[in-house]
């Protein structure tokens, strides 16, 4: 009796096994590729490099980033038009090799290269794992979930930090100190390129024969990643640069909401919620998150990340998580310290912001949402002018103007200019609550009877350059 029970349960096992080991591929598929994006480099290659090289390759990570996503945002176009989820994969494996080659043969690669094009090549080998997997999974909105607390759980390990112990002595060894150093660790890589080509042909599809294979790719989710991530990384530039000053902040953060909605009205129907989430709680993200996370806060976090996807999957409502995110900046305003943030403070923002990106990015998925999750997610990876208002204030300084100096010294001119992130946060997020609005008012609701579902689907593969049946 007992015997038959376990060999029931085997059966059972081996039967859904494939399923199991498609979505843990998944899940280490978008880890690895939104770490590629967000934190390009290992710093063991950085070891005996020259400060100018330092400089220049802190300096071109945005833009890596930046181009990363535009590997990610082709990859997707490419992969939806073949009709096939086994290119996808394979497109993915592509990508895992040479993110593989590159972490294996970066010292030969370093005598003849610079730091800055090894970070190029990884983040775009990032971006194309990440477009193909999500490419492969389109159709699958738990899979889809899944990635995205992949995404997210790669975002909070690329801000890692390590105690001066942890690099020297007996605690030179521990796993935290190793992973932040080794970012993106081979051991991950590997595993995970296994799992990828394992999917290509035990999950994938193949092309349909009738099908004619086209090399026409949609342009508008490009344009509209070209925008977004140009726009980002050209105002976060602007504000970093010698000279800058706090009033540079608003036209920065007015352009940003603008061009976060050029990108939402490029995108089909309402998938552009997406992209307006993501730009809210982004910002939000860089007023809240103003300290270094620890390893024991990253289980505590994913958590928090898992829950905000179920409730997200219940009751979605992308406006109720940019008006989260407008709550998380007046927050940031209420508790600004010229002394720095308080760890009260610090940890339950962090707790909640996390909680509010589960949230959007579950209530933005639309249906056949690759494109709308790449766009997501580059925007969470990518640095935001909230983010450069913080390392502005806390690194160099700002120009200030003399009018912002409080005479007798008593703090009030610091007050003001720590609370310029969480003005700058509240005004992109109050943008991009109006700008939903606007898209729900240009934009038809998703369709519900099947009719409206087949024209839907028609409009949107026309959208991505496939040709609608005969």
């Amino acid at each position: 009796m007992a015997t038959g029970r376990v060999g029931s349960i085997t059966l059972e096992w081996v039967r859904r096994s494939p399923r199991v080991i498609e979505a843990i591929t998944v899940f280490l598929s978008a880890v690895m590729g939104c770490l590629a994006l967000s934190t390009p480099i290992s710093l063991a290659w950085a070891e005996g490099a020259a400060s100018l090289e330092m400089e220049l390759l802190m300096h071109s990570l945005p833009r890596a980033t930046a181009v990363g996503g535009m590997a990610a945002i082709i990859t997707v176009g490419f992969a939806t038009t073949t009709g096939s989820t086994r290119i996808a994969w394979l497109i993915a494996f592509g990508g895992s090799l040479i993110l593989l080659a590159n972490h294996l043969l970066w010292l030969g690669f370093s005598g003849f290269a610079p730091l800055t094009t090894l970070n190029y090549v990884d983040c775009m080998a990032g971006g194309i794992v990440l477009g193909g997997v999500l490419s492969a999974i389109q159709h699958h909105r738990a899979l889809m979930l899944l990635a995205a607390l992949g995404g997210m759980g790669a975002i909070m390990l690329s801000d890692l930090s390590v105690s001066d112990a942890e690099f020297a002595g007996t605690a030179g060894d521990s796993p935290l100190g190793w992973f932040v150093t080794e970012s993106l660790p081979v051991v991950l890589i590997a595993p995970t390129a296994a799992l990828i080509v394992w999917c290509a042909f035990a999950r994938g599809r193949p092309r349909p024969e009738e099908s004619v294979l086209s090399v026409e790719l949609p342009l508008r989710p490009i344009l509209a990643m070209l925008i977004i991530t140009g726009s980002r990384v050209v105002g976060s530039s602007w504000l970093i640069r010698d000279g800058s000053t706090p009033h540079d902040a608003l036209p920065v953060a007015l352009l940003v909401v603008v061009v976060a909605l050029l990108g939402a009205l490029l995108l089909p129907q309402r998938e552009g919620e997406m992209v307006l989430v993501a730009v809210a709680v982004a910002a939000a993200g860089g007023a809240v998150f103003l300290v270094p996370l620890t390893g024991w806060m990253v289980p505590m976090l994913l958590a928090a990340g898992g829950a905000g996807i179920v409730l997200g999957v219940y009751r979605p409502m992308p406006l109720a998580a940019i008006l989260g995110a407008v709550g998380l900046a007046v927050f940031a305003l209420l508790t600004v310290d010229a002394n720095g943030p308080s760890a009260p403070a610090t940890v339950s923002g962090c707790l909640v912001l996390t909680l509010l990106v589960g949230y959007a990015l579950a209530s933005a998925l639309p249906r056949d949402g690759a494109t709308a999750m790449t766009l997501g997610l580059l925007v969470l990876c990518l640095p935001g002018p909230t983010v450069a208002v913080r390392a502005r204030i806390y690194g160099v300084g700002f120009a200030l103007p003399r009018r912002w100096e409080a005479p007798g010294g008593d703090g009030t001119s610091d007050v003001l200019l720590f609370a310029l992130t969480g003005v700058v946060a509240l005004i992109i997020a109050v943008g991009c609550a109006l700008s939903i609005l606007v898209l729900r008012r240009i934009r038809p609701p998703a369709p519900t009877t099947a009719g409206e579902v087949q024209a839907a689907v028609a409009e949107q593969g026309e959208d991505r350059g496939i040709p609608r049946p005969r």
